[in-house]
């Protein structure tokens, strides 16, 4: 029940019309998310090591819902960006909940002070240990550091939260170093830290993390899906232009390199959804003119559309359903 609540975290869907339809775009901050939780070990093992040595992360990792509250029914829903628990190595292994919250842009609001607002709400919900940690897209002045959050009354420490902070743009510098730790999911990251980049070396960068993602994806470390989701990640956020990645393409050329690896996420989640919507909008059209013509849309011949995927085959079945004499020629390739 949300009635008088708040909303904290990470937001929805943008929408925008395409195709005379309203359609939900992944917003920047689900791309992020999703990535996380697909290779959730390699984030841990990447930046908290002791931590992931500790947790039995080959076992699984079971990612729960987000959504807490800070009191019943009239509190403010609090929704923490991943969730997630796993069982720990050592002893009697038990459950733990592991808190990972995004940040991409510097906000006026308390940050700290949210992260222990949902460390206690997580505490509440969940009465196991919690491991608190921030990836923040934005300057701190450490890279990787324990931030520490303090509550005082009358002069006295009343609340001493600690979690683990986590720079990407204050790991800029280390891009390329993170990028030969052999950890798959660094090559994403490390397109992040490097979003500043621009000219050469951005679009030098950007191709070593892209060449990364497919030597993965040849290796059998990543399925091909996994690989272009990694791979939408750079392209969402360590940005190019066209003149930087023409020269690049003439470089690689020049040097003998692997354009698969440029051309490798051209169809990146953007255009992806935008294919989509082209795909439908165009069964649509082509079902509304057979029904037009011949006063129906025969089983046989909305099966065809249905299953017809790509988008040169549709325009055919398009341009045959305009010259049809009869409802069975949009099933027959014009000869």
């Amino acid at each position: 029940m949300t009635t008088g609540g708040q909303r904290e975290g990470i937001g929805n869907g943008k929408t925008h019309i395409a195709g005379g339809e309203l359609v939900t775009r992944i917003s920047h901050d689900q791309l992020m998310k999703q990535a996380l939780q697909e290779r959730f070990a390699d984030f841990l093992r990447l930046f908290d090591p002791d931590t992931a040595a500790e947790l039995d992360l080959e076992a699984g990792v079971t990612f729960r819902n987000t959504e807490t509250f800070t009191d019943l029914p009239q509190g403010a829903l609090l929704i923490p960006d991943i969730v997630a628990e796993v069982r720990t190595r050592d002893g009697v292994p038990k459950l733990v909940i592991v808190h990972v919250e995004v940040q991409r842009e510097r906000e006026d609001e308390d940050f700290p002070r949210r992260m222990w607002r949902y460390f206690i709400s997580l505490t509440l919900r969940e009465d196991k240990p919690i491991i608190p940690i921030a990836l923040l897209f934005y300057l701190t002045e450490e890279g990787v550091a324990r931030e520490v959050y303090e509550e005082t009354l009358f002069g006295h420490t009343i609340v001493t939260f600690r979690y683990l902070q986590i720079s990407l743009a204050r790991l800029a510098p280390r891009a390329e170093e993170y990028l030969e730790t052999g950890n798959v999911l660094a090559a994403a990251l490390a397109g992040i830290m490097g979003r500043a980049r621009r000219g050469a070396a951005g679009a030098r960068l950007y191709y070593r993390c892209l060449q990364r993602l497919l030597d993965a994806e040849r290796a059998g470390e990543v399925n091909q899906a996994t690989m272009e989701l990694l791979g939408d990640v750079v392209e969402t956020y360590l940005t190019i232009g066209a003149d930087d990645r023409a020269a690049l393409r003439r470089q690689v050329e020049v040097e003998g390199g692997d354009i698969m690896a440029l051309e490798a996420t051209e169809l990146t989640w953007r255009s992806r959804v935008d294919l989509d919507v082209t795909v439908r909008t165009r069964r649509e059209d082509i079902r509304k003119i057979v029904e037009v013509r011949f006063g129906r849309v025969s089983p046989e011949v909305d099966a065809v559309i249905g299953e017809t995927e790509a988008e040169e085959e549709l325009n055919a079945l398009f341009e045959r359903a305009l010259q049809a004499q009869t409802e069975n020629d949009v099933l027959r390739p014009t000869r």
